[in-house]
């Protein structure tokens, strides 16, 4: 094998490709390796975890072809330290690539790539057409409520999406909170359920698909592929069905909050630096037309902050973790936020406060000390 590509395309292709290799730790060996392969005037890469697959490609001078799986991380550390210019790779006698570039030599010991698993075709039994900006708009709205991998239900480690044919529904989750976003897109698709890791969800978000470009999801035999140019994702949907999120919706409000988004995003912040030693619980108490966010941290310190309101109903006091709060009104586009509540240890929703934006998130309390 011998190449040569400029250094910056090819690190940006491993970055990506190689997200399923370096995201977590192994399940066998290979998955730590990335499949190299140069062939037909260009780079082919696939990094796989045994549930996700990232293909890329890219334009190259391929003088002789050949394939090899190297070490994604020890790959991508080496690319990144390199200068921009036209990168010089060869694969001499054995399973090994010489990477040189300028005064720089490198040696990267592989695997042949025999054992590494080929992509799976996806036979599709319902697809959507979407603006890339759009569907990450979507993700960004509620992938803050994902729940962490180590999440003993794989429901909740994935983002919920249902399209009707009309409306489609992202729905994110991990019990101490619920964000759900809901845009009209008609026409765009045959109608689905799935849930969607949000690990491929963030690959898929990376790429090269400009915001008003078009993404096709095919879904199929439990797996979704999404497709753009040079580049395929294909990940395995998460199985089971997700949590009644409906249940957990307050149909009711006795007291609303409606705030300026920036002063109360400051405020929480500021109220975070001390929050940090008290399981980040902040304190909001209403006096009439004021909020007062109180935090507190046994042995360290105290700290206030006030915030005019609109106030509808009477006055509360109710403790939230502060981060989940300005997790909550971070996509919130306008620039008031309703805080709708009923008692203090019952759960609120943040949403825009006009209502004119399809999104809201549900928030459980913390217990008043």
């Amino acid at each position: 094998m011998r190449v040569a590509c400029p250094r910056r395309e090819l690190y940006d292709a491993v970055s990506l490709a190689g997200a399923p290799a370096t995201g977590r730790p192994a399940a066998l060996p290979i998955f730590q390796n990335l499949l190299f392969e140069a062939d037909d005037s260009q780079v082919r890469l696939v990094g796989c975890d045994g549930e996700m697959w990232v293909e890329r490609r890219l334009p190259a001078m391929v003088e002789s072809g050949g394939s090899l799986a190297v070490g994604a991380k020890l790959f991508h550390d080496i690319l990144s330290s390199l200068p921009d210019g036209e990168l010089n790779i060869e694969q001499p006698n054995g399973p090994s690539l010489k990477l040189a570039l300028s005064n720089s030599e490198y040696r990267v010991v592989g695997m042949m790539p025999d054992d590494f698993p080929g992509i799976p075709n996806v036979e599709a039994s319902a697809t959507l057409r979407i603006r890339a900006g759009d569907f990450a708009k979507m993700v960004e709205s509620v992938g803050f409520a994902v729940a962490k991998e180590n999440q003993p239900r794989a429901q909740l480690t994935g983002v919920l999406f249902v399209y009707d044919g009309a409306n489609l529904r992202a729905v994110a989750t991990d019990t101490h909170r619920l964000a759900v976003r809901t845009e009209a897109h008609p026409g765009i698709g045959s109608n689905v359920t799935a849930i969607v890791p949000d690990r491929a969800l963030q690959v898929i978000r990376r790429l090269p698909v400009p915001a008003d470009g078009e993404l096709t999801l095919v879904f199929g035999e439990g797996r979704l592929l999404v497709e753009s140019d040079g580049a395929r994702v294909v990940s395995q949907l998460i199985s089971g069905d997700f949590p009644p999120y409906e249940r957990v919706i307050p149909t009711e409000r006795t007291r609303r909050w409606l705030a300026d988004k920036e002063s109360l995003a400051d405020a929480l912040k500021r109220a975070g630096v001390l929050a940090r030693e008290s399981a980040q619980r902040v304190v909001l108490k209403s006096d009439g037309q004021v909020a007062t966010l109180v935090t507190r941290s046994e042995g360290i310190g105290e700290g206030k902050e006030e915030i005019s309101i609109v106030n509808e109903g009477e006055d509360i006091e109710i403790a939230f973790n502060g981060r989940y709060l300005l997790d909550a009104i971070g996509p919130i586009e306008g620039q008031g936020v309703a805080l709708e509540m009923i008692e203090s240890d019952r759960a609120a929703v943040v949403r825009p406060a006009d209502e004119g934006q399809n999104y809201f998130c549900v928030i459980m309390p913390m217990a008043l000390i």
